[in-house]
């Protein structure tokens, strides 16, 4: 069960390609190199898992006994705020701060909260959504370095391509998540 939740969340229904979370952000990152990717990946990594961890454990302890669950949005802000300030005190000295390092991982958190049954299954959602998005901006970033060899035709922008290039991949994701994956949930 948590291979296959791994696999939905990262690759089957990646949180960026069928909901849009950070597709912007996705385009325009990894302009820093592979280097400052991995650092601000492990950041938001850590700060996913200890956020998804403590927002699950608070929500579920003091909100839900009181019917406030409602409320868990609010929570996994303030928690995410706090633990992302620390964490970058350890991780990310000399990086530049940018949208992607707030916005998609918050995003992240909040669509693990709201579809997780369990804490555990809450962190390797949040993990598995965060762990997809970068390895996106990887290929998105060889995506670009490839593209900036040719000249595009007059009027294409690379920008274009790379809308184009995503597409082609959820589309092979999607046609992934309709052939065996599904067979393989039926079949159990």
């Amino acid at each position: 069960m948590i291979f296959a939740t791994i696999v939905y969340y990262a690759f089957s229904a990646s949180a960026f390609l069928f909901y849009g979370i950070g597709l912007h952000n996705l385009i325009s990152a990894g302009s820093g190199g592979y280097g400052n990717l991995v650092l601000t990946g492990t950041k938001s990594l850590i700060t996913v898992a200890t956020t998804t961890t403590v927002s699950y454990l608070i929500v579920n302890a003091l909100f839900v006994p009181v019917r406030l669950a409602e409320l868990y949005p609010l929570v996994a802000v303030i928690v995410f705020v706090l633990f992302s300030a620390v964490i970058e005190v350890f991780v990310t000295i000399g990086l530049q701060n940018s949208a992607t390092e707030f916005g998609v991982p918050l995003l992240c958190v909040l669509l693990a909260l709201n579809e997780a049954s369990s804490v555990g299954v809450a962190v390797i959602i949040a993990v598995s959504c965060v762990a997809a998005f970068y390895l996106l901006c990887g290929i998105v970033f060889a995506l670009r370095n490839r593209f900036s060899l040719f000249a595009p035709v007059q009027g294409l922008r690379v920008y274009c391509l790379l809308l184009v290039s995503l597409a082609v991949i959820l589309i092979a994701l999607g046609a992934f998540n309709v052939s065996w994956l599904m067979q393989l949930e039926v079949g159990r």
